[in-house]
């Protein structure tokens, strides 16, 4: 009756697991799930919950390793993440300011910012976006 239980109990958290994507519960799940086998095979409490105690710390232990390797994935950018280090031309400088312009991109027109003067028609590479300003460095 104990393996039956710690089975349930232990699928049941693997289940609680896909809606908390913590990894904590999915790890107690096949601890439990792992306990269940060893009570069905020895009907020792004891080692069962050794076997229990044990697997859980184990397995915890690994999921530094196992979530840095998940993480190490690249990931893309979109929105207006994706422009950086984006190669833009300059359509527009402002007559006051020389560091100051416009450019078009993707269709839409952005106010861009630069530390060095602006070239008309010159290429810059976006370094930064803050707002609705682009901040560009000369090429």
């Amino acid at each position: 009756m104990v393996a039956i239980s710690l089975f349930v109990i232990g699928v049941l958290l693997i289940i609680i697991e896909m809606f908390s994507l913590t990894f904590v519960f999915l790890w107690i799940g096949l601890a439990s799930i792992l306990a269940s086998i060893v009570s069905y095979l020895t009907e020792s409490n004891t080692l069962t919950f050794i076997v229990f105690i044990v697997g859980a710390i184990i397995l915890w232990l690994c999921t530094k390793k196992f979530a840095k390797r998940l993480h190490q994935q690249k990931t893309l950018e979109n929105g207006v993440n994706s422009l950086i280090g984006k190669e833009i031309v300059v359509s527009s400088i402002d007559l006051e300011e020389e560091n100051l312009g416009t450019s078009k991109v993707y269709g839409d027109e952005w106010t861009i910012r630069s530390t060095e003067p602006l070239v008309l028609n010159g290429k810059v590479v976006v370094s930064k976006v803050e707002g609705a300003t682009l901040y560009v460095t000369n090429i």
